[in-house]
C-alpha cells in the first residue's frame, strides 16, 4: 500500500466503503488507477445480456401466429411450440419481442384486419372472424382501441376509395351542389 499516493489510497478506501461489493479487490483497482492501464478488472465489466428466445424458436412462433390467427391461440399453445413452461415462455418472449405474447397477438390481429379492411370490400363481420374475433362488436372495439377509428372509417379512408376524409362533410356537399348547378 505504501507504493500508492495517499490521495489514491484515500479515494479507493472511500469507494470501498461506499460500494463494498462493487470491486472485490480494491488493491488491484488502485494499481489500475495509478498505472492507467487497461483492462479494468472483470468484476466491473458489464456482463452480456442473456435470455430471450432463440431465433429459430421465435421464427416458428411467429409463423404459427400468422397461420393460426383466425383460431383461438393460448399462451400454452405458444409455450408448447417453444418447448418451455408458460411462465418461462412469456418472460423470454417479452424479452425478445418487447411486448407480452397477448399484446403481440392482438397487434397482429389489428394489423391483419387493417390490411383486409383497406384492401378488400369483404363484409366486416367476415373480416372479424378471419382475424380471430368472435363477433363484429368485439372486432370494432379492438380496432377502435388500437387505431382510434372505427372499421367503417378505416374503410372509407383507404387510398383510392374516392371517399377519403377530405371529401367528407362540407367538401362533399359543395361538390354535390356544384354538380347540381350544371357547371
Amino acid at each position: 500500500m505504501d507504493s500508492f499516493p495517499d490521495d489514491v489510497i484515500d479515494v479507493t478506501e472511500r469507494l470501498a466503503e461506499a460500494l463494498p461489493g462493487f470491486i472485490p479487490d480494491w488493491s488491484r483497482a488502485r494499481f489500475y488507477l495509478v498505472s492507467g492501464r487497461a483492462p479494468w478488472p472483470t468484476a466491473i465489466r458489464p456482463t452480456p445480456a442473456h435470455g430471450g428466445l432463440a431465433a429459430g424458436t421465435l421464427r416458428r412462433v411467429g409463423e404459427y401466429v400468422e397461420r393460426e390467427l383466425a383460431n383461438p391461440i393460448t399462451l400454452h399453445d405458444l409455450a408448447s411450440l417453444a418447448g418451455l413452461s408458460d411462465c418461462h415462455f412469456a418472460r423470454a418472449f417479452k424479452q425478445s419481442v418487447g411486448m407480452p405474447p397477448h399484446r403481440y397477438l392482438m397487434t397482429r390481429r389489428v394489423e391483419r384486419a387493417k390490411a383486409l379492411i383497406q384492401a378488400t370490400d369483404r363484409p366486416l363481420a367476415e373480416i372479424a372472424l378471419e382475424v380471430g374475433c368472435c363477433d363484429q362488436s368485439h372486432f370494432s372495439r379492438l380496432i377502435v382501441r388500437a387505431t382510434g377509428r372505427t372499421p367503417r372509417a378505416l374503410r372509407r379512408a383507404r387510398p383510392g376509395s374516392g371517399d377519403e376524409d377530405a371529401l367528407s362533410g362540407v367538401v362533399a356537399w359543395n361538390r354535390q351542389a356544384y354538380s347540381a348547378a350544371g357547371a
